[in-house]
């Protein structure tokens, strides 16, 4: 028979859960490049313009993904001449087969894509997005207006300027709500003496 958890491995188990809770939802989000129509070769009188009018519908920042979705084609993360010359090779494992593939954009900056099949990529199948630092900017609250105590809190501060520069983002209404009513006292619980 095994012997029952201690205190401190159940309040360590907590605060895992806890912050497991939270480093989920501070992820990205996942967009299908292409829409519905995925990772194909576009119509050749949009070609120059196909997949740049796709992703300028979206602001795209650190931690989204793009999956690509494609069926016997591939796609390969390229530099910027790759994307403007088509002329960086592919890897073995980019050989053309039906599946999909997902990218963390994990760094502020261009991010460049191609088709693994140089002459696909010729024909537009390529992507190019900027991706910006932090998270999207959230709609205000309804307590942004009211100054307080609490109002650094509630809402970024003005002095908050957002731009492609990598900076460091404002933390979210939701991070705030997230930190104070749950992970605080969760963790005040846990350091309790007698907590079992």
């Amino acid at each position: 028979m095994a012997a029952p958890p201690t205190a401190t491995s159940l309040r360590l188990l907590a605060l895992a859960a806890v912050l497991a809770v939270g480093v989920a939802a501070a992820a990205g989000k996942r967009y299908r490049v292409g829409g519905a129509a995925g990772w194909v070769v576009p119509p050749p009188e949009g070609k120059e313009k196909y997949y740049v009018d796709w992703a300028s519908t979206i602001a795209f920042h650190v931690d989204d993904s793009l999956e690509f979705v494609y069926a016997n084609d591939s796609v390969i993360r390229v530099g910027k001449a790759g994307y403007y010359h088509c002329n960086e090779t592919a890897a073995a494992d980019a050989a053309p087969r039906d599946g999909s593939t997902v990218f963390v954009l994990d760094a502020p900056g261009d991010a460049y894509f191609a088709s693994a099949d140089v002459g696909h990529c010729k024909m537009g199948q390529r992507l190019a997005v900027n991706v910006l630092a932090g998270g999207p900017p959230l709609a205000p609250s309804p307590w942004s207006s009211a100054p307080g105590p609490w109002s650094w809190v509630l809402s970024p501060s003005s002095s908050v300027h957002h731009s492609s520069a990598a900076a460091p983002a404002a933390p979210s209404f939701a991070h705030a709500v997230y930190f104070f009513f749950l992970v605080v006292p969760v963790a005040m619980a846990l350091a309790a003496p007698g907590f079992v």
